[in-house]
């Protein structure tokens, strides 16, 4: 293959794992709470069961993360896609079909399961393939045209039901779209050759620069050794104190912001802009951790969840508001990429499908926050508690991330032992 052709390859493999991951964030977490007013107008639902089904999304999406590394190992990146993008189009059918809570339910459960084969384990397997010169570059702008599905999602929603009238419509306009992804990616989409015919090596800085102080393993971990080390927890611990904070923040935040006299409008407006930020916040972390190790970006979001916490906690004015909407999207932002880059640099890229995977399986344990912080509102008579707490936690996560040092590999202890 010519430098030219493996160019083209490169890209071209790029945008269609890039379009993917805009598609199915759009199109489930940040669109199905806009479709099931449509849905339970129609079919006569109670809010109750209607939340089931986003609850079952969110834990099939986790329970379901180790799936992907096992098609990869299996059956390759072409199977990863191609399982995973027809269960996503299974799970739109049947919500365009649904007449009842069980084919909803199922629905709902397929999509997670789809999402999770289809999201960033099998991308990022990809991706560190094709691009090991621009790594950070490269993942940081496929996580933001990802945030940037949950921005589009929503409006998507509105215009197909505006148009159409039905929210059926919305669901097969999905389930259509999704295979018609999962086609090309079946068709181009494929694993590196090796060595890839660019230039090979870890992310470097630009001409003139003086050297990044970012850690890189020159070890490829097994994937045994990596989850053995206090670093991996302190790396899982983050991650899932950040999505802890983000499922129960999204869960509440409307609630607790009304009950404090701010118009709900206000409130959804700020969730909006959050996701804007969200967004931004990957792509700065991809242009920043050639130069800025990601330990210290991760250490940057623990801070700003700590003020988004405590701002919300009192988000009964315009600038607590702001506040809280920027210091969340930074923060859910840039934790997903720097841990994503941190588990990368540690550990290497010949594991990370299970070492990504098993990270995800474990943050499965944060959907515990909407219903931990509805029963401390209950008990408090409000919310405010909630994020004070939530903040408390990940300043003590952020202390042990600051103090955090790169892995040593047991063989090289080993090696260094036995030269004494």
């Amino acid at each position: 293959m010519t430098g030219a052709s493996s160019a083209l390859r490169r890209w071209g493999t790029f945008a269609i794992v890039s379009a993917i991951f805009f598609h199915i964030t759009g199109s489930t977490f940040t669109s199905l709470g806009v479709v099931l007013p449509y849905m339970i107008k129609d079919l006569s639902w109670s809010w109750t069961n209607a939340g089931l089904g986003f609850t079952l999304l969110a834990l099939l999406t986790g329970l379901a993360s180790t799936v992907p590394t096992w098609m990869l190992r299996n059956f390759g990146i072409k199977a990863a896609y191609g399982i995973g993008g027809t269960i996503m189009a299974i799970g739109f059918s049947l919500l365009a079909l649904t007449t009842g809570l069980n084919q909803y339910f199922l629905g709902t459960s397929l999509l997670g399961v789809g999402f999770a084969s289809c999201a960033t384990v099998p991308a990022l397997h990809v991706l560190n393939e094709w691009s090991p010169d621009r790594r950070s570059f490269v993942i940081g702008t496929f996580m933001t045209i990802g945030a940037l599905g949950g921005v589009a999602g929503p409006l998507v929603v509105t215009g197909i039901v505006g148009t159409t009238g039905s929210w059926r419509m919305h669901w097969w306009a999905m389930a259509a779209s999704v295979l018609l992804l999962t086609l090309l990616a079946v068709i181009f989409v494929k694993s590196a050759p090796q060595p890839v015919p660019h230039l090979e090596g870890a992310d470097k800085p630009a001409p003139g620069t003086r050297p990044a102080k970012v850690f890189r393993t020159t070890t490829q971990w097994r994937f045994r050794d990596a989850v053995r080390t206090p670093q991996y927890l302190v790396i899982v611990s983050a991650m899932t104190s950040i999505l802890f904070c983000a499922v129960t923040m999204n869960t509440w935040a409307v609630t607790h912001m009304v009950t404090l006299g701010v118009s709900a409008a206000v409130a959804a407006g700020a969730l909006s802009a959050l996701s804007l930020v969200n967004a931004a916040s990957r792509f700065l972390g991809g242009m920043a951790a050639t130069r800025i190790d990601p330990k210290w970006l991760l250490v940057s979001a623990l801070a700003a969840e700590i003020i988004s916490m405590l701002s919300l906690a009192g988000a009964d004015n315009m600038v607590a508001i702001t506040l809280f909407a920027v210091a969340e999207g930074y923060a859910s932002g840039m934790c997903y990429f720097a841990t994503i880059m941190l588990l990368v640099n540690y550990y290497g890229t010949r594991e990370n499908a299970e070492i990504l995977g098993t990270l995800n399986l474990v943050t499965t344990i944060a959907m515990l926050g909407p219903v931990l912080g509805g029963f401390i509102g209950d008990t408090f008579g409000g919310f405010a508690p909630v994020f004070q707490g939530i903040s408390f936690l990940v300043l003590v996560i952020l202390v042990f991330t600051a103090r955090m040092q790169p892995p040593r590999h047991p063989e090289a202890e080993l090696m260094q032992g036995a030269s004494k």
